[in-house]
């Protein structure tokens, strides 16, 4: 699959998106991803174990709690997950942490239809990361070389149609 058209998938309309690595502190990137979300009007979680709430949206601590209610067709907090058709998720976490959630995702019985896309931003990855996308069978749903979603984003939001 082309990194084109994993961008294109990366976007539904009944999409639900997280960022994992989300921030308070405005040099980050993981607030101005969030950000990016929130001024697209795009329902996003942040995901932080710190954080009470980011760009005024409610933090959940992991993304295991996202895929259990999205699994179980179930509201969480603020967000309306039962309507979602599954999950994206941008990375900005420590390649270390992205690999540790990884290895959380792949405890749901049905993450390989629940995850829809994984953006590992520049930083978040290294071959660790990757092999172990590929290990849990979603190495067909990366984003990375280096896209950001600040660049790529638009791109993918005119290729889904949204």
């Amino acid at each position: 699959m082309s990194m084109k058209s994993k961008i294109k998938s990366f976007f539904g309309p009944q999409r639900q998106y997280a960022v994992a690595g989300a921030s308070n502190n405005p040099s980050k990137f993981g607030f101005k991803i969030t950000n990016w979300y929130v001024g697209h009007d795009i329902p996003v979680i942040p995901i932080n174990p710190k954080e009470k709430e980011i760009l005024g949206q409610p933090v959940i601590s992991n993304v295991s709690n996202v895929l259990e209610s999205i699994n179980r067709g179930e509201d969480l907090d603020a967000y309306h997950l039962s309507k979602a058709d599954g999950l994206s998720i941008s990375f900005l976490t420590p390649p270390h942490i992205t690999v540790t959630t990884l290895k959380e995702i792949a405890t749901n019985p049905n993450y390989q239809t629940l995850i829809k896309g994984l953006w590992f931003q520049p930083g978040s990855y290294n071959a660790e990361v990757l092999e172990t996308a590929d290990n849990i069978g979603l190495g067909e749903k990366v984003v990375h070389e280096d896209e950001c979603i600040l660049v790529r984003g638009e791109e993918g939001l005119y290729s889904a149609n949204l």
